[in-house]
């Protein structure tokens, strides 16, 4: 198999999600699945830039406003939100220069001590392909399984993914990792 068609196809992840604190949430990518939408309902402003994921996410019926719009150009004020969360979305945005557009977009929308979720598969192989399966465990026990495919070798990992995000201006960076993905947390100071 040459390298442009191979493909690396990541083991099942089970990742438990935790109800989001109170505030207004904006999830950037949050179509397909929609499990933040799911989570938080109707306090979350779903932003996706394909029409068609976010009719996918509506499947499930969350009570969230939904936009379509590309994270580079958020449709919203300077400091809206008190949450974003990015979760396994920064996959999908192949070059860095858009990933740090968007969050930087992101920390725009957020209001003065706001908190930063991110969600993300580690990116790291040197295949051309990235296929990413979890089976996701909501906060009332409502399980999704799904996959998704993204394009490999963009060098996103942890530790890319804080550098990024400190070099945007967020604070009091977490990260934790699970294997084949990992999580950061960040505060607008």
């Amino acid at each position: 198999m040459n390298k442009e068609s191979s493909t690396l196809n990541v083991p099942l992840q089970n990742i438990v999600l935790h109800k989001i604190s109170k505030g207004l949430v904006i999830d950037i990518g949050g179509g397909g699945e929609g499990l933040v939408s799911r989570i938080t309902g109707a306090r979350v402003c779903a932003v996706d830039y394909r029409i068609s994921e976010i009719r996918e996410a509506q499947i499930h019926n969350p009570p969230a406003n939904w936009f379509v719009s590309d994270g580079r150009a958020l449709p919203f004020q300077d400091s809206s939100f008190d949450i974003a969360t990015l979760w396994f979305s920064l996959g999908y945005m192949n070059e860095w220069s858009v990933k740090k557009a968007v969050l930087t977009e992101v920390f725009r929308t957020l209001k003065s001590k706001s908190r930063l979720s991110i969600m993300a598969s580690r990116i790291d192989c040197k295949e051309h392909h990235l296929l990413f399966h979890a089976h996701f465990t909501l906060p009332d026990g409502t399980v999704s399984k799904t996959g998704y495919g993204v394009r490999g070798n963009q060098n996103q990992t942890e530790n890319t993914i804080c550098a990024l995000v400190r070099e945007v201006g967020f604070k009091d960076i977490q990260s934790d990792n699970h294997d084949w993905w990992f999580e950061v947390k960040a505060f607008k100071r």
